[in-house]
């Protein structure tokens, strides 16, 4: 690349020789990137391979396109048509490596074949939408200007105006897969196949803007970022995986395709505020941007409801396996373990009575299981309570409150059964809300009151201890926001420093 663009501007050689030195740079540049891209291909396989051969492909289209564009440059010393297939050439590259890019990104360590459609959609409508919103401003600000003055026909038009869409498009997907995929092992292989298409697409506008009015030639310079281009995507095809590093979350990309559609909602505020009216294509391009925003809010809000049922499913297959070790508990252990303790007490009455040493041992003995099967029995109420599944909330909440070291008043105002899953997430936070009152709080008294208002089950545990608590602090209450938010309800916390702590639940009761 330097020796390129040294040897071209040294003014050594002549005009002619100049635009032979950068046009052959060019080809090279592009004939090696290919060949590094189809060779490196047979030793890959799946998506490695892929998109080497896909990118190859599109180095290939544009050193044909190079190699015509040349023939009329050098050969015959005048500028091609526009459009002609050199243009042909050109476009097909940023068409073939949007594929190759794609094909790359689906090479992610981690990221499940269910998953891989729904991300690249979405990236898909991300890069859509920041080119539509960026195109709009080029256009209002320098495109539409240069354009219209230098196309001479509609066809030329088109092909004008395709140069930057097509590029602005390559360049947003490069970045959104830069952006999300810090820890791939493609990582590398991605900023540097990047790079080289930032490159190409920036020499592609100047090209673009040049030849749409017909000129000879292109600025020598202007070509150095096709030479610098086409090797970084020979570097990137010879550069190999590495070991996928441990996923980063990262947001900030979702901000971006928002960015550049403020952006354009400013500039048309502008533009009604001066009186300028809007022009086809900037209707046209708005009203897509547009609905391409509304199709993206939409499938968010299908994965966000996705996701809140998928939370709801996994408390509620938590709670039923729960339920299951329960009931393995007391009819399996603990009733061995009972019948164990009454074989060993009919085996201690049939003892001599001179025996008092061994009548002694195995009194001991009985005692000793009697105590582990009260612990078992504690252990499988800790699970899952079998009064809350055969009595309801009510009878449930009134075992807590008795068992609780702190007096507990409560005022249930809830008759008959409500949905099972809200009972089991209700029981719990009481638990928790009276474990935490008996060990941190300082408390002489708790109000636990529990009532259905507006078609949700509103839950509030009162203590009049130290207050202070902090969430923060322990696992306990961020498992119980999980559990209610899982289900669609709220958890909200108050614990003033010497006012006491107030916890506060609430459950819709008609979620599905």
């Amino acid at each position: 690349m330097a020796a390129v663009a040294g040897l071209g501007s040294s003014g050594l050689l002549s005009p002619w020789w100049s635009l032979f030195a950068y046009d052959a740079g060019q080809s090279f540049a592009a004939l090696a990137a290919t060949l590094a891209c189809w060779m490196t291909a047979a030793q890959h396989s799946g998506a490695q391979r892929w998109w080497r051969l896909w990118m190859g492909a599109a180095t290939c289209a544009w050193m044909v396109g190079q190699l015509f564009w040349s023939r009329y440059e050098l050969a015959r010393d005048v500028g091609p048509p526009s459009p002609s297939l050199a243009d042909a050439g050109y476009l097909i590259l940023p068409v073939f490596a949007i594929a190759a890019i794609i094909a790359l990104a689906t090479d992610r360590p981690g990221q499940g074949a269910l998953r891989r459609p729904a991300r690249l959609l979405v990236m898909g409508l991300d890069g859509l939408i920041v080119v539509g919103a960026v195109f709009v401003l080029t256009w209002a600000t320098t495109l539409r200007s240069v354009v219209r003055a230098r196309a001479a026909t509609p066809l030329a038009y088109t092909v004008a105006i395709a140069y930057p869409v097509i590029d602005l498009l390559l360049t947003v997907i490069v970045i959104l897969l830069i952006a999300t995929g810090s820890s791939a092992a493609n990582q590398m292989q991605l900023i540097i196949l990047g790079a080289g298409l930032f490159c190409v697409s920036a020499s592609d506008s100047v090209f673009a803007y040049v030849v749409s009015g017909g000129a000879r030639s292109i600025p020598p310079l202007a070509t150095v970022g096709y030479v610098a281009g086409l090797a970084l995507v020979a570097v990137a095809a010879l550069t190999p995986t590495q070991e996928a590093a441990r996923p980063h979350a990262r947001w900030g990309h979702l901000l971006l395709p928002y960015v550049p559609v403020a952006g354009m909602g400013v500039l048309f505020i502008v533009q009604r505020v001066r009186g300028t009216p809007l022009d086809n294509v900037e209707i046209l391009m708005a009203t897509a941007v547009v609905a391409l925003l509304i199709i993206r809010q939409s499938l968010t809000l299908m994965q966000v409801a996705g996701l809140v049922a998928s939370r709801a499913r996994l408390v509620l297959v938590a709670d039923q396996t729960r339920r299951q070790l329960e009931r393995d508990l007391h009819d399996g252990v603990q009733q061995r373990l009972i019948s164990l303790g009454l074989e060993i007490r009919r085996v201690e009455a049939n003892v001599p009575s001179e025996l008092t040493q061994l009548r002694q041992e195995l009194a001991a003995v009985a005692a000793e299981l009697s105590g582990t099967v009260d612990e078992v029995r504690e252990l499988s109420r800790g699970v899952h309570p079998a009064i809350l599944s055969e009595g309801g909330l009510r009878p449930a909440l009134r075992t807590l409150a008795r068992r609780c070291a702190v007096p507990v008043e409560l005022d249930m105002q809830v008759d008959g059964r409500q949905p099972e899953p809200v009972e089991v997430a209700a029981y719990y936070v009481v638990a928790e809300a009276l474990t935490n009152v008996t060990k941190y709080a300082q408390a002489t008294l708790v109000r636990v009151g529990v009532r259905i208002q507006r078609g949700r089950l509103c839950l509030t545990v009162r203590d009049n201890g130290v207050g202070g608590a902090d969430p923060k602090r322990g696992t306990g209450l961020t498992g119980l926001t999980d559990r209610v938010e899982a289900l669609g309800g709220t958890l909200t916390l108050d614990s003033a420093t010497g006012r006491g702590t107030c916890l506060q639940a609430e459950f819709p009761l008609n979620q599905p």
